[in-house]
């Protein structure tokens, strides 16, 4: 994967940290004041993230109408078969759109699981990079 792709480091949306759409993201700063800076492999499922927690439409106004998914209308249905099935092509759709990504190897769910959990639709999505022969992969927790 070509090292050019660069970005600021946001907080809270990281691999494995689940964060509603209610809650900020921040820039993180290095110690001297800079902002601090994210690339490569980093990058890339950063950029993920973002695009499938950002509902899409949202960035209309600042001219990305297109950018994000559509994931948020899952909110309040069942874990199940039928879900996972749409989940999966809002996730194929909204990453189309990210010029990085080469392939989308697999999306994945874990199954529901009653109590606490049943709630969660665990998604694990691999993708293979422009320019990369090794795979990303990116889980993620999306409270439903």
């Amino acid at each position: 994967m070509a090292d050019y792709f660069k970005d600021i480091k946001l907080s809270l949306r990281s691999f494995d940290v689940q964060v509603s759409d209610r809650d900020y993201v921040d820039f993180e700063a290095t110690a001297g004041g800079d902002l601090r800076t994210v690339s490569g492999r980093d990058n890339l499922a950063q950029a993920i993230i973002n695009r499938l927690l950002t509902r899409k439409g949202e960035l209309a106004r600042l001219g990305h109408p297109n950018y994000g998914s559509r994931l948020h209308l899952l909110i309040g249905e069942l874990n199940n078969i039928r879900l996972q099935g749409l989940a999966e092509i809002y996730i194929r759709e909204a990453l189309a759109a990210e010029r990085r990504i080469e392939k989308i190897v697999s999306v994945s769910f874990a199954p529901p699981t009653r109590g606490a959990d049943r709630e969660m639709l665990k998604i694990q999505i691999r993708v293979r990079p422009v320019g990369s022969d090794q795979e990303l992969t990116v889980a993620l927790p999306i409270l439903i």
